[in-house]
């Protein structure tokens, strides 16, 4: 029998039983709607999630001093205590060579079963003995920037000093973080983009780049291009806006990295208003930014770069007095969390497919008992076994692949509602978002399930006797 008869034999089926085959595929309908919303949902976070954080700097290695942490481990158990102008240690009497607590004979046996403990002082030699000294401060230098541009993966290093200082745009204050860049090398790898004017560049002084949460929405009057703020006291203009980050999440931006950008020399010359702020030493560096070639290893960058570290710093993997922070493995969980919990959400919605399977399931064993006298004409006149289960079977397939398409519309259709009200909630440009992934995954499922679900019913067509189907009543 030629396909295109097969399949209009099949059409005529769902035809023939409109109600029956519509309840049927509302089945599929809602579990291939749930699927594809939750995947397409899914992917779409786990997009702007990894836009949001690679637009934090999340391809960038940074490096910060870090001083190792060092426990002083005593043999015995000591304590110290500064009461009144002594200094007492606590220990065992049972240490003590000079101790004999059992030759008092009225002693019971049950008060020498414990141990006794002993407070004797020690002197102010003692205690500072056995106190560990302060470690120093641990300072990232030029040295470590030659140090990290000698290395091949290495393509751009840039320093950052940072500090807090008070900002005044006329009589209104607020407090910001001064980040100082390199300026010949920040343009190159930051993601931010300027709204209005310029990035920075070599040779500027007294000049600031601003974030566009600062000159829309902290003060009563929008900070323009050119106008003059204070630091500290100290006069910079603006030279640059950046931009919102794009995105549904691009806000989140804002509110984690709101920083004011200024030539790094700019920061070691800050006026301090907080006599208990230290002041910055020149060439010395609050963290490291490296960006690596394209195509270079990842993994093995990385351990190039701690170990050209511990060699010029003189230090070893215990005493290493550095840290090497790599966001790209914080991208990679989030993806895997994401993933995780869009699988474990995917794999609830597919109980809703299960029961659809059901239905058609149900549908096809009724089809095959109504048309059982059918199959037995089709099979006196010659008509094959495998013709007659193809049949059955795409009578299912057609039922499940109208249920997916229909549910794949209407997932879809769910997925742009959602964000769409979201973008409204959060002031966000709205972006239209379909999962091909997802819709390819739903429509393969939806087919596979009538297919399964159709198997036995269409077998048990194929497999009746004629004699017996044409007595069928």
């Amino acid at each position: 029998m030629k396909l295109a008869k097969i399949l209009k034999i099949a059409l005529n089926m769902v035809k023939a039983n409109k109600l029956r085959s519509w309840l049927t595929i509302i089945g599929v309908i809602i579990g291939i709607a749930s699927i594809m919303t939750i995947i397409t949902t899914g992917e779409y976070f786990q997009g702007q999630v990894t836009k949001t954080m690679e637009g934090l700097g999340g391809d960038a290695i940074t490096i910060v001093a870090s001083p190792p942490f060092k426990v002083l481990q005593e043999e015995g158990v000591e304590g110290n205590s500064t009461e009144s102008s002594g200094v007492y240690s606590v220990k065992s009497a049972e240490e003590d060579s000079g101790t004999s607590s059992k030759e008092d004979s009225g002693t019971s046996s049950e008060e020498d079963s414990g141990t006794s403990l002993e407070v004797t002082p020690i002197t102010a030699d003692e205690y500072k003995t056995n106190t560990p000294e302060p470690v120093a401060e641990a300072e990232l230098t030029r040295i470590d920037v030659f140090t990290l541009l000698r290395i091949p993966a290495v393509e751009y290093v840039n320093v950052n000093v940072e500090n807090g200082a008070e900002l005044q745009f006329g009589s209104e204050k607020t407090y910001v973080q001064v980040r100082g860049v390199d300026t010949n090398v920040w343009p190159e790898i930051t993601k931010k983009k300027v709204n209005q004017g310029r990035m920075l560049k070599s040779g500027d002084k007294a000049v600031v780049v601003i974030p566009n949460e600062l000159s829309n929405g902290t003060f009563a009057r929008k900070i323009q291009l050119n106008q003059l703020i204070l630091l500290n006291g100290r006069s910079y203009r603006v030279i640059g806006i950046l931009g919102k980050d794009g995105g549904l999440l691009g806000g989140l931006g804002g509110l984690f990295d709101s920083s004011v950008y200024v030539p790094y020399q700019e920061v070691y010359s800050l006026p301090y208003t907080d006599e208990n702020m230290p002041e910055m030493e020149r060439e010395t560096y609050s963290s490291i930014e490296v960006q690596l070639h394209k195509g270079a290893d990842y993994d093995l960058a990385l351990k190039e770069i701690e170990r050209k570290l511990r060699l010029s710093r003189r230090v070893t993997k215990d005493t290493q007095d550095f840290y090497v922070n790599s966001p790209k493995e914080a991208i990679e969980s989030t993806r895997n969390l994401i993933n995780g919990l869009t699988a474990f959400l995917a794999f609830i919605a597919g109980i809703s497919l299960l029961v659809g399977s059901t239905g058609i399931a149900n549908t096809m064993f009724t089809s095959v008992l109504e048309k059982t006298k059918e199959i037995g004409i089709m099979k006196a006149i010659g008509v094959k076994n495998g013709d007659i289960m193809l049949i059955f079977l795409c009578n299912a397939a057609m039922i499940s692949l109208v249920g997916g398409i229909i549910g794949i519309l209407i997932g879809t259709t769910a997925v742009q509602v959602i964000l769409f009200l979201i973008s409204i909630k959060m002031k966000v440009p709205f972006e239209f978002a379909l999962s091909l992934k997802g819709t390819l995954v739903a429509t393969m499922v939806s087919i596979l399930v009538g297919l399964i679900a159709g198997l036995v019913p269409a077998k048990n067509a194929s497999e009746l006797k004629p004699v017996d189907a044409l007595r069928y009543e």
